[in-house]
């Protein structure tokens, strides 16, 4: 070293630091802490939705890959009302409001009915959807969201988010690789075997391999304040492609890997990823949060003899809800079946996003299956 000039020995230190805070930030993992940190319900109200951005330069929001860091920046993660019967609700993009404003989702539309429970309190409902199909993602955010108090879970689904092979390609999964194996090996879903996410690496956890991961907590953090000056965190496409009624003449299931079924040409409750279901059921009972199953509303072309959708052939779908029923028969699910509850004029550009005047309208749906919930024994 003395014979090294000042910048080499400079150099030499730095790069021997360095290399310390990154052994150190390997065993810490101090993102998982920062995560849980936010200004939003402090400095700035909470998000009526999880963050999600197709356009994040004019949105004021951006897509983030941790969960936890969406869900503390959430309205859900505010102090709960007296009078409050708190509602998570979890979905796709539908649920999400895709196309829409904040307060046109159905969540927003059922608190906006003041509805009361028989114990009057009322009903505030959360928007925890996301846009994607599948159900682990569902239970991702429900163990998150059982952190907050809920009174109760609508789980509302399709069978496009219970295919087994199609659950783990999804970013936002293979970001909690630890957990969802762990849940995996908890639970034994009916994944395939190929389909099984890749654990991360000694440079994904270091500071460089999360550098991304860190610079998004606090890019978040400062779109937050224009945020909340202008309420804006989705802006509609420049062109949005009209509902396909076109459909393909055959009975395909539009699906990202194959569907291997026990029966040709039958949905059974073990065709499907039932399982993340119950594991859901399972975690929010043990905190005496009940969870009322939703089958979400779809577009039904009226004039197709093979097909219901671009998604669904009617022999998958019509197999689908019968499966359904005998899942909840058997598992002692609160069940409702609300495919058609929707005419299929108010369906936008996918067989899954509804108008806004389509969602409130079935918020009054959300709202009879919470009375019937209520009622029930």
């Amino acid at each position: 070293m003395k014979n090294l000039s000042p910048l080499a020995r400079i150099g030499i230190k730095a790069a021997l630091l360095f290399a310390l805070f990154n052994f150190l930030y390997v065993l810490i993992q101090p993102l998982d802490l920062l995560n849980q940190i936010s200004i939003y319900n402090w400095l700035v109200p909470g998000r009526a939705r999880l963050p999600f951005a197709d356009y994040p330069e004019s949105s004021f929001n951006l897509t983030l890959n941790s969960l936890d860091q969406m869900i503390v920046s959430h309205q859900i993660a505010r102090p709960k009302a007296p009078d409050e019967y708190r509602v998570a609700h979890l979905g796709d993009s539908g649920v999400w409001g895709y196309l829409l404003k904040p307060d046109q989702t159905q969540a927003a539309c059922l608190s906006d009915l003041k509805v009361h429970t028989p114990h009057g309190r009322v009903v505030r409902a959360y928007n925890l959807g996301y846009p994607k199909l599948t159900v682990v993602k569902d239970l991702l955010i429900l163990r998150r969201a059982l952190r907050y108090q809920p009174d109760l879970i609508i789980w509302s689904v399709s069978l496009a988010s219970l295919y087994p092979g199609d659950q783990l390609d999804f970013t936002v999964i293979r970001a909690h690789y630890d957990e969802v194996k762990a849940l995996i090996d908890q639970y034994g879903f009916n994944f395939p075997e190929w389909v099984q996410i890749s654990p991360p690496t000694l440079w994904d956890r270091s500071f460089l391999g999360q550098r991304r991961a860190a610079a998004d907590w606090l890019r978040h953090q400062m779109v937050g304040i224009t945020w909340a000056a202008t309420g804006i965190d989705h802006v509609m496409p420049v062109f949005v492609p009209p509902h396909p009624t076109n459909l393909l003449p055959d009975d395909n299931v539009l699906s990202v890997n194959p569907i291997q079924l026990r029966e040709t040409r039958r949905f059974t409750p073990d065709d499907l990823a039932l399982g993340v279901i119950a594991a859901g059921v399972a975690e929010a009972k043990a905190l005496n949060v009940p969870i009322v199953i939703i089958n979400e509303p779809i577009y039904r072309s009226p004039n197709h003899d093979l097909r219901y959708n671009t998604y669904y052939p009617k022999w998958a779908f019509d197999t689908y809800r019968e499966a359904m029923v005998e899942a909840a028969r058997v598992e002692g699910w609160f069940y409702r079946d609300l495919w058609d509850a929707v005419g299929s004029d108010q369906f936008t550009d996918t067989d899954f996003h509804l108008r806004a005047e389509a969602n409130c309208a079935f918020a009054q749906q959300l709202r009879t299956a919470l009375q019937e919930f209520w009622v029930s024994p």
